[in-house]
């Protein structure tokens, strides 16, 4: 099936429907359906450039752009993210971490006050910077992400791994053909790209024209060799889906089409790249993925309508003594509703408890993993500069663990409260529909009003619709939080006289009476990163709790005013219900089709 034809089809049926008549009566369903139109002509598509500095991320994003926008070499040490975009007329955004913003130029001049070399750079405090730039490439909604060059991977920026990356239709890992793969760069892959469920990897080796002619011959075959021996292809565990490698001369590249010499482009081998991208971009599981998200919330719009035309019918044939009794039941629940805070409030107490009992047992694990490998590297280490090894190493070492772990398991935090939100919407409607059942069992008019008188767990919360999207939502969140009391906390063991005295001491004596001090920083860094993840829990808990119980009423007030107002309607003489009732039919009948039409083949 063509993606994009899917897509196409959505489009058409969400237009027909949003222009019908009597959509207008039906103002939250209308506000849905306008978001998803919005969300699927707003979609991007998205490419992330990653690799450590010199290995040409910025000559290649130069090429995929066709010019020379980026500063190239000059510049290895850039410290900020660089997402480019179409704009008619070239544009600068720098995105700070407050939320703030200001303009600047597209300029080589301007991008180098973000350097890390850069007396007096802001580049921390600078989230992203946001480039429009008349491309053709970028026409078709494409965003090009240029990542800061560092020397190690894993010395990263927390947004590139959880923000940028998840939501990456194809993300193109440079290498360089003169060192392909170097340990840092497995490890990042390993550690910061794999836990996050992220396998659309296109391998790119650089500077594939330094390689000599007589190796050549078999150079491409040695490389996906290594690389299929360094993630265990053969093995059933294996993370990566496939490993995808693409020989590349990016200067060569960038030369060609700034002179329009085909030939150079051609042996460059950038348009195998170009068109390997094409699939992963429109075709590809990211893209796939987010359609059946926006065809389940399509699904799910066109269902909720159709209930609510199906309880207007019922209002409409219901007579109004139906009415008034249903009113009355309805008036009830509401002043009943303490009650139902209350039995929320517990239901989110025990719910949390439970989360909090996971994520710390998960810690648990963590920090003893972690805790043993960093006594094998203290015991294991042998050069000469302990002191530097134990006051800058140890601690970048368990900050980069750390972040691992928050990718890994905050999704599954994610996870475990939109379960929590799902169950309550789902006790509340249960409740709700029980409650209707029983006073329909004493004989009152309320036993017809079945269409009327009953609540969907989608329709106090919508988290089911949103499953498919968690990714690394609750990583960025916890990260945002975490880093400025991380960044103080492991500043201690540089700042350590306690460290300071006793690496005067033998590097044997040394690391005997270190490992009790390693050991207790671990500690107190594990407890405060337990404390954040409570209290990321906590706020999510009660933003939860709110929601709940403030939708929950707005329901049974909203369905209350309808029936209020079916009663006026009924006390006008003159009405001709038929005629309402054959055109709510009619809708009925032609949101069933437009159902239909979304399960057809393409």
């Amino acid at each position: 099936m063509e993606l994009q034809q899917e897509k196409d089809r959505m489009l058409q049926i969400l237009t027909e429907v949003t222009t019908k008549p009597y959509i207008r009566n039906h103002e939250k369903i209308m506000q849905g359906l306008c978001e998803l139109q919005n969300d699927i002509q707003g979609d991007f598509y998205t490419i992330v450039v990653l690799g450590e500095f010199k290995r040409g991320k910025s000559t290649l994003v130069n090429a995929l752009l066709g010019t020379r926008l980026l500063p190239m070499d000059v510049l290895p040490e850039t410290a900020t993210i660089n997402a480019i975009m179409y704009e008619e007329k070239p544009k600068l955004v720098v995105v700070n971490r407050d939320g703030s913003t200001r303009t600047g130029e597209v300029s080589y001049d301007f991008l180098k006050k973000y350097s890390a070399r850069e007396e007096g750079s802001d580049a921390e405090n600078v989230r992203y910077i946001k480039i429009g730039y008349p491309c053709e490439l970028l026409k078709n909604r494409i965003v090009l992400v240029d990542t800061p060059g560092v020397s190690d991977l894993n010395e990263q920026r927390s947004e590139v791994t959880y923000q940028f990356v998840p939501k990456s239709n194809a993300v193109l890992f440079v290498l360089d053909a003169n060192a392909p793969l170097k340990k840092t760069e497995k490890e990042f892959i390993d550690e910061r790209l794999l836990p996050l469920g992220i396998n659309n990897i296109l391998f790119i080796i650089n500077k594939y024209d330094a390689v000599d002619e007589d190796e050549e011959e078999g150079f491409l075959d040695t490389v996906k060799k290594r690389l299929h021996s360094a993630f265990q292809m053969n093995a059933a565990e294996a993370q990566l889906r496939d490993i995808t490698v693409y020989p590349l001369s990016a200067k060569m590249a960038l030369q060609g089409i700034e002179t329009g010499n085909e030939k150079l482009i051609k042996a460059s081998g950038f348009e195998d790249i170009k068109a390997k991208l094409s699939d992963m971009l429109f075709e590809g599981k990211v893209e796939q993925e987010k359609l059946q998200g926006y065809r389940k919330r399509l699904h799910w719009l066109l269902t909720a309508l159709d209930r609510e035309i199906q309880s207007e019918k019922s209002m409409k044939s219901a007579s109004i003594t139906e009415l008034e009794d249903a009113a009355f039941a309805l008036r009830q629940m509401l002043e009943e509703k303490t009650s139902e805070d209350n039995n929320v409030a517990e239901y989110v107490n025990s719910a949390k408890s439970k989360i909090y009992a996971m994520a710390d047992k998960s810690l648990q694990h963590f920090h003893g993993k972690l805790k043993d490998n960093i006594f094998e590297l203290v015991d294991g280490y042998q050069s000469q500069d302990f002191k530097n090894f134990i006051e800058k190493a140890v601690p970048k070492h368990i900050q980069r663990n750390i972040e691992s772990w928050i990718g890994v398991y905050a999704p599954h935090v994610d996870e475990l409260l939109a379960l929590m939100e799902r169950e309550l919407a789902r006790g509340l409607s249960y409740r709700f529909n029980q409650k209707i059942r029983l006073e329909a069992e004493k004989g009152n008019g309320i036993q017809n009003m079945g269409a009327v008188l009953n609540i969907e767990a989608d329709d106090i919360s919508n988290t089911g619709l949103q499953a498919g999207a968690i990714t690394a939502a609750g990583a960025v969140a916890i990260m945002a939080v975490l880093n400025p009391i991380l960044v103080p906390i492991l500043s201690i063991w540089g700042r350590s006289k306690i460290f300071d005295s006793l690496l005067k001491k033998k590097l044997a004596a040394a690391k005997a009476d270190v490992v009790p001090q390693v050991e207790s920083q671990l500690g107190k860094t594990m407890l405060e990163l337990r404390a954040h993840i409570h209290s990321y829990i906590d706020k999510r808990c009660v933003v939860i709790q709110k929601n709940t119980q403030n939708a929950y009423e707005f329901i049974l007030s909203d369905i209350q005013k309808q029936i209020e107002a079916q009663i006026e309607d009924k006390k006008q003489a003159g009405k001709n219900v038929q005629k309402e009732m054959d055109e709510l039919a009619m809708q009925s009948n032609e949101i069933h089709s437009y159902m239909l039409k979304l399960c057809e083949e393409v």
